[in-house]
Parts: C-alpha cells; structure tokens; sequence
C-alpha cells in the first residue's frame, strides 16, 4: 500500500462511502473514478488494491499514525510525496516501496488530473507486530518492524515478480463475499512474507556487496528491464554502470542468481507470454516482439521455462 492508496482509503471514508465487496468495484468520486477495495484482512493488517483516474489536480495531505505502509505502483508516473520534518521520497513504478512511521506525520502528495494509476499495498500497524513478538525474528518480520524504528523511514525492493504476480491478482481477482475476504487475506500476508524476505535479502547482499556495488547490479539490472528487446551488450551494460565487466557478471549472479543473460532470456519470455495472453499476438508476432532470431528457438525456450509451447496460451 502507498501513500496513493491512503490517500485513496482516506478520500473514501471522508465522502462517507459504504465499504465495497471484496471485489474491486467500479467508484465514481470528486478525486478519482475506478475500481477500489479496501480492508482490515485480519487486526492491524489493511489491504487494498486500486486501479483508478484522478479526475482533479490537487494537493491531497494525510495525516498517518504509526505504522509500515508497503506498495507497489503496476502502472503510473513517479510520485513525490513531501513529509513534513523530513523532506521528500519519490516512488517509481514497478518499484516495492516501504515507508516506516513510529510518530504520528503528515504528509502530501499530488494528485494529476488524468493520471491512472493501478497499486496494491498493506498497512501493519503495531498491533499487528506485537501478535507474533515472539516469533517476528525468526520469520523475517523484524526487516519490516526495524523499518519503524527511526521516526520516519523508507526502503525500496526493485524487482519481486512474485510481488508484482500478487498485486495483479489483487486487482483483478473476482470473488466476492466470504471467498473474496479469503483471497484478499491469503494475499496480504503472502505479500507480507515476500516484501519481508525481499528486503530482508537486499540488506545481506548490501552487506556483502558493499552499497556502493550493490546500487550499480541493481542499475544494471534497471537498465536491462528498460529494454528488452534492444538490449545493450554486456561491456556497454558495464560502461553505462561505471564497473569492469567481470565485476559485473560476478555481482549479477550473487544479486540474481543467475547470469545477465538468462536473466534477459526469462525476461523476454515473461513479456511474451503477457503478449500472448494479455494481446493475444500470434506466436510469430510475439517472438518477433521479443527479439529472438528464430521461431524454434523461442518454441524451445518457452516450452522450458514454462513447461508447455507458446501455441498451448490459446486453447
């Protein structure tokens, strides 16, 4: 959850609105018009998932108690939020980012007339926390409470596709009811785990890496995603981040666990499947989107990493 899905959860109950089912529902307002669901899955742990237009410019300021606010942006602009006392962070899209309040704050964020943004997040509030004080080490929670220890905090995890997978199912799951508020409550505390092991593994490879390498594979990696199609080559890649290029390769597969080029491999073959599924493309449309050279070697690379060819996405 991002300050955008408070500021959304915040403009609902100021207008008074009913709560929604459990399935996002379409909701015209003087802010936005879109889909929300927002809800307390289980005591101290929110939930929602958004996928709406603002249809004013405006300053919206929120007033936060303490807690760990989580989201995700799947689409939408980079948003800067001022913080009173504390300056101003900027979350980006794709990007997993944390905010740690231990003291009551206010802050503001923009809202642009026009914008769609679809974002998915979590709230935990103390209480939450203190439910499993005695367990919140050793099952990765204490990287999340650590978080609202400073006054005011924040934390970013680049790239979790199994976040990412999470969130879309959020947003466009159908259930409703009772199955709904158990979809939406299995997928909060899955998202809780991977956000806590992700930031929790960022932080053992900062310090094995040292900050200073660990920000340029994370570069690496971000300009690699960027394109994927024209992909620079590896010594460009290494230039374009400042390190030699076996520093790099060495570095990429102790971040990733992989090498630069599977990584761009399962990267291009994730894209075509959204291709596929999403936009329906034809398979020699979407390998040739893809950037693979020949139709059997893509065949071949999409039936491995996915355990069926490309042509099985239509039946």
């Amino acid at each position: 959850m991002t300050a955008d899905d408070l500021v959304r959860l915040g403009a609902e109950f100021a207008l008074g609105a009913e709560p929604v089912d459990m399935a996002p529902e379409e909701k015209r307002t003087p802010i936005y018009t879109g889909r929300l669901v927002a809800s307390e899955v289980q005591p101290g742990l929110l939930m929602s998932a958004a996928d709406v237009t603002y249809v004013c410019d405006q300053i919206f300021t929120v007033e936060m108690e303490p807690a760990l606010v989580c989201g995700i942006m799947l689409s939408g602009a980079p948003v800067e939020t001022q913080v009173e006392g504390y300056g101003s962070f900027t979350r980006y899209p794709h990007q997993v980012s944390l905010m740690g309040i231990n003291n009551p704050i206010r802050y503001s964020t923009p809202l642009t007339r026009g914008q769609r943004v679809r974002s998915v997040g979590f709230v935990l509030q103390p209480s939450f926390f203190d439910r499993f004080s005695q367990d919140v080490e050793d099952d990765g929670l204490f990287a999340l409470r650590d978080l609202m220890s400073g006054g005011f905090r924040t934390a970013a995890i680049t790239h979790s596709p199994r976040i990412t997978e999470i969130a879309k199912r959020c947003i466009d799951h159908p259930y409703g009811g009772h199955l709904g508020k158990l979809f939406l409550e299995s997928s909060a505390l899955a998202y809780v785990i991977e956000a806590a092991q992700a930031l929790k593994y960022g932080r053992r490879l900062v310090a094995l890496l040292g900050r200073r390498e660990y920000d340029r594979v994370i570069h690496a990696r971000e300009i690699l995603d960027s394109d994927l199609v024209d992909t620079p080559t590896t010594l460009e890649l290494a230039r374009r981040v400042g390190i030699n290029v076996t520093t790099l390769q060495t570095n990429f597969k102790t971040a990733f666990g992989r090498t630069i080029f599977a990584h761009v491999r399962e990267q291009r073959l994730m894209m075509a499947r959204v291709l596929l599924q999403e936009y329906r493309l034809s398979v020699a449309e979407a390998d040739r989107k893809v950037g693979f050279s020949r139709a059997s070697a893509f065949s071949a690379a999409y039936s491995k990493h996915f355990g069926h060819p490309p042509r099985a996405e239509f039946v």
